[in-house]
């Protein structure tokens, strides 16, 4: 088991994303937005969700040669263990 909020969080989103494969990203996000589970949305564990859905929305895009919107973010910059 992962030690790390994003550990804890990138399977989740991956799947989501998975799950919703051609949606336009808008639904994908509302989708990431329903699938959350830690309650609050507030504090550190929110932070790394968002960074985690944009890194790999980003990585979705790239292999499929779409275009998204969103700051780069260095892999493990944001990463801290529980």
């Amino acid at each position: 088991m992962s030690r790390s909020w994003r550990g804890k969080a990138a399977p989740i989103i991956a799947g989501v994303i998975s799950d919703h494969k051609g949606d336009p990203e808008k639904e994908i996000r509302k989708a990431l937005r329903e699938a959350y589970p830690w309650g609050s949305r507030t504090n550190w564990p929110y932070k790394v969700w968002c960074s985690e859905i944009n890194r790999q929305l980003r990585t979705t895009a790239r292999k499929e040669g779409d275009r998204l919107h969103a700051q780069a973010v260095s892999d493990g910059q944001i990463e801290l263990p529980l």
